[in-house]
This record gives C-alpha cells, structure tokens and sequence, in this order.
C-alpha cells in the first residue's frame, strides 16, 4: 500500500511537472526577448525629463548660440558652423533625442497616467511635451506632432507650425488645471519651481511668438515667480550629471566653440568699442560679464571662453529652462508693445532689480521714462520705441545660451542688430535631418532652405 501510494504520487508529481514544463515553454514562445517590458510612468517621467534637457540644452542650444552672436565657433565642424556651412546630417542626433526619447517617452506616461487617473503625473508629462515641442517647431517650424511616435505610421505627416503650437498650448491648458503648487516628478530639475507657473510662462512663450501680446500677457501675469526657476539640475559635481556647456567646452570638446568677438560680450564689455554697449550712469554690467566669460583659462584655449570655471557654465551650476527673468520680460514687451510704457518699465525694472542681487558688485539703478529718448541714456527716435529695444536687448543678454533667444531674433526681425557672421543674413531655420529625409516621404521639400523663415518669422 505504501509502495502503491509512492508510484501514483511519483506519476501526479512527473504529470504536473511536464504540465508546468509545458505552460513555461508556450508563455516563452510567445514572448519576444528582444521586445523591451514596459515601466512605470513614474519612473519614466525623469527620462523624459533628461531628453527636454539635452534637446535645450545640449547640441541644439550650442549651434543656435553661434547662429545669435552667443558664442564662436573656432575649431573642426563648429568653424563650419560659423560660416553657417552645415547640412541635414547635423541634426540626426538631435531629432532622435526630440521624439524617441522625449516625445514618444512622454505620450507613453501620459497613456499610462491617464488609465490610473494620475492626473499630476500626466500634466507633468504633457508639460515636458510641450516644451519639447515648442522648442523643436521654433527650430524647424513644421514639424511632425499628430502622427509622431506612432507605431502604426511609416511617415508622419508634418503638421504646420501653427497648428503645433496651438496643440502645445491646449496640453499646458489642461495640465495648469492640475499642478498648481505642485513640483511632483521633477527628477531631472533642481529649485522650487511650481509646475502650473512654468505651464504658463511657456504658453506665453508661444503666444508671444504667434504676436497674440495679450494673450501672452495674460499667461504670464501666472507665470514664473522669483526664486522659481524650472531649472536642469547639475548639483551633483560628477561626469554625467555635468553642465552640458562644461562638459562640452572643458571635458569633451575644448577649444571647439569660443565667445572670441560675440555679439554678447561686446554689449557686456565696458572697454568695448561696440557703442550698443550696456555700460551707463545707471548700469555696470563688470560683474554679469566675470560671470558669462573666462579670461586665460586653464588650458588657454582662449582669452574669452564661455565661463564653465567658477560662472553660468560651471560644472555645478543649473541651467535655466523657464525662468522668472524670462516671464518678466515677456510682460514687459507685451505692455510695450500695447502701449503701456509705465507697464513695460516696471517689470523692466523688475528685471534689473534681479541684476542687482545677481551681479552683486554691478549696478543696475531703477530706469525713468526719462532716461529713453533721443539724445537721452538710451537712444533712440522716441521714447518707447528705445524702451522697447532695451527690453529685448535685456531679454538677449538675460537668456545667453538659451535657444529662445534664436526664436527671438528672428521673430523680431533681428531689431537688436545682431550681425550675421557670414554675409548678410542669420540663418532662418535648422535644416530637417537626413535620416528624416531618407525615411519620410513627408517632409516638406519646400522647407529645405536655411534662410526660408519660419511662417512666424516672415
């Protein structure tokens, strides 16, 4: 009986076990190993995060920073660069960081958000979108939005630059429903930022470009406070977690880009010949510029590199992605631009009040309508046209090494006067990338030509 009940319960263990063996092998078989398992939302949203960062601050940055006089290409692919020699395979990689680790990373957390009502999760994620969209249709104008990062589309279609923007500011509509106060999943940012203000500084960012000033102003009046700056966080002193401008400059391509003879630092220099400079009885800009360059660097690459020592571009030190200054002076031009010259000086001062405290050892004295004018302390043919030049040549000098500053240019028409460095014109556009044109039948070859301005900027 024993031996009996030994046999059939070796037969019902060899039984389950080639049933379980069975089950095994059929869940494998119809597993792709070479297909990635999904994660959580949560745990994304910093990943996404990091490609709005390089995409703003990287690559992208650094070339629209030679095309607005920030910087000086000097050395390999960036001496091509300033002579605005560069083609469609320049910009693969940024592409690539845009929508497979930005734009697509970020439609996958909003899905997932959205099936657990996680309504701050999705607003961060459609707010880090529409940044990276913003950006990207400032650069290319049309660009694929409607049918990117879709699995079951070959060839996006390109939609059209107004209608990008018009889909970027409905995202940043929903998602300041739902994260006033709130910094939630802000894994690749430093500072306090409060995620419903930096939503509506960047719908006044693009209603600003779309020339709808009240509307723009409207936002802004919620945007970005003092001390809450939506910041790339590089606190951590190691490879990787770096400044991109350090890590670029110093680290990796020392030499490459320099500030030799910019636009900037001529307007910050007061023994500069440029006599659009910034030095007068109310303003020394002798500290901003110690803190924008370095002088006879360690490795001599140049007697006026970008400061990645002890200054903005320092390893440690955080870049601004959507910023106080920035919102300041968005209203600022909007009431100019109105009308409202009483308006336009206050958040100017505003402005340079933050200068003050800031660049402690310049000086930035409050501005008087007086002081605009022609013959006055800033010239011009009449008051409030020379108040609203000095407010974009602030906002110039505010935002050195943002891309924003190209889209401001170029919306403006250059009126700061910002000289092209090879021939007579800036050019108008980043060019489509190769890998782009290889693959989508789509792209608009019509929209091929670096000086074709964007359909804003006409």
């Amino acid at each position: 009986m024993k031996r009996y009940s030994i046999l059939i319960s070796a037969a019902l263990s060899i039984t389950l076990l080639f049933n379980a063996c069975k089950k095994d092998m059929t869940d494998i078989n119809a597993t792709n190993p070479n297909q990635f398992s999904g994660s959580e939302g949560r745990l994304m949203i910093t990943g996404a995060e990091l490609a709005n960062v390089l995409l703003n601050e990287g690559e992208a940055a650094r070339m629209a920073g030679i095309f607005s006089g920030y910087f000086t290409g000097a050395d390999r692919q960036y001496l091509s660069l300033q002579q605005y020699s560069y083609g469609a395979g320049d910009f693969d990689n940024i592409w690539g960081t845009l929508y497979a680790e930005g734009v697509a990373q970020c439609r996958l957390i909003k899905s997932q958000a959205a099936a657990s009502n996680d309504l701050v999760l999705h607003s961060v994620a459609a707010i880090t979108e529409a940044n990276l969209l913003l950006t990207a249709s400032g650069l290319w104008g049309d660009i694929p939005q409607s049918e990117a990062c879709n699995d079951n589309v070959a060839m996006p279609k390109y939609d059209k630059m107004d209608d990008v923007h018009t889909y970027c500011i409905s995202l940043l509509d929903e998602a300041i429903k739902h994260t006033a106060g709130s910094s939630a999943h802000s894994g690749a940012y430093a500072g306090g930022h409060d995620w419903s203000q930096v939503a509506n500084t960047l719908k006044a960012r693009a209603l600003l470009r779309k020339g709808d000033y009240a509307g723009a102003a409207a936002a802004a009046a919620n945007g970005v406070e003092a001390g809450k700056d939506l910041i790339a966080n590089h606190t951590a002193d190691v490879p990787g977690a770096w400044n991109l401008y350090f890590d670029f400059c110093y680290w990796n391509r020392g030499g490459y880009m320099t500030c030799e003879n910019s636009y900037l630092s001529t307007l910050l220099d007061g023994d500069s010949a440029n006599t659009a400079k910034r030095h007068n009885a109310k303003t020394d800009e002798d500290a901003r510029f110690a803190y924008y360059y370095a002088s006879g660097t360690p490795d001599n690459y140049s007697s006026r590199d970008p400061n990645y020592l002890d200054g903005i571009f320092a390893s440690y030190s955080g870049y601004t992605l959507v910023g106080y200054v920035e919102n300041q002076l968005i209203l600022a031009e909007c009431a100019s631009r109105s009308n409202d010259d009483d308006k336009a000086l206050e958040h100017l001062n505003n402005v340079r009040t933050y200068n003050a405290a800031m660049f402690a050892e310049g000086k930035y004295d409050a501005y008087e309508i007086a002081d605009f004018g022609p013959g006055k302390m800033i010239d011009g043919t009449d008051a409030s046209k020379a108040l609203l030049k000095e407010i974009l040549t602030e906002k110039y000098a505010s935002m050195f090494g943002q891309i924003e500053s190209y889209c401001d240019l170029r919306r403006t028409k250059n009126a700061i006067g910002v000289p092209a460095n090879s021939g007579t014109e800036i050019p108008a556009r980043f060019l489509y990338p190769q890998s782009e044109i290889n693959a989508n039948d789509n792209v608009p070859k019509d929209q091929l030509d670096k000086f074709l301005p964007l359909t804003y900027f006409q």
